[in-house]
């Protein structure tokens, strides 16, 4: 989940494939906000230990949504509670974990007599990927990423490598 629109998607799918569900609660979570909705169950007692599933395992980016039928009276709040982070609990464990990762991207290019400096960053970056690279009439030129902590390394890679023959600059970060 990149947005809260995409979790509103997702809720949106969720509620067709159960229409005739009494509730759908859910939680969603990403590193600079976050929502909860109890959907008509006594408050506190859904949206927010769902939340707090999330919170616990410390995920971002990720959502849960659980859909009830019926029954839950007889439970009370407490009950609720415990069943709804339960559900929470084991979707979470069911889908797992997938980690993001910051990386930063860049243009490199390079005249023919520096093109081995392309084969030199390929051996010591064992993280680089890149996302274009195509030969001009004037030698050759990528834009790659690499995670974001080994910016510094490439940085000084590249100024130690530097003269003519080679142009860089960073782009945007950006996560994957």
């Amino acid at each position: 989940m990149d947005d809260e629109a995409a979790f509103a998607k997702q809720l949106a799918r969720c509620r067709e494939l159960h229409p005739k569900a009494r509730h759908h609660c859910w939680a969603w979570r990403l590193p600079q906000a976050y929502r909860f909705q109890d959907d008509g169950e006594p408050g506190g007692t859904a949206g927010r230990p769902i939340l707090q599933v999330l919170e616990g395992k410390s995920l971002f980016y990720a959502g849960v949504i659980v859909v009830r039928y019926f029954g839950g009276v007889k439970l009370g709040t407490g009950g609720l509670v415990r069943a709804y982070s339960g559900a929470a609990q084991r979707a979470v464990e069911a889908a797992g974990v997938r980690f993001r990762e910051q990386q930063a991207s860049f243009q490199v290019q390079l005249s023919f007599a520096r093109l081995a400096v392309r084969q030199e960053l390929e051996s010591l970056f064992a993280d680089l990927q890149w996302l274009q690279d195509e030969f001009t009439e004037q030698g050759w030129c990528g834009r790659g990423r690499i995670p974001c902590g080994q910016k510094t390394k490439l940085q000084a890679f590249l100024q130690d490598r530097g003269g003519g023959g080679l142009s860089f600059r960073w782009l945007e970060d950006m996560e994957i």
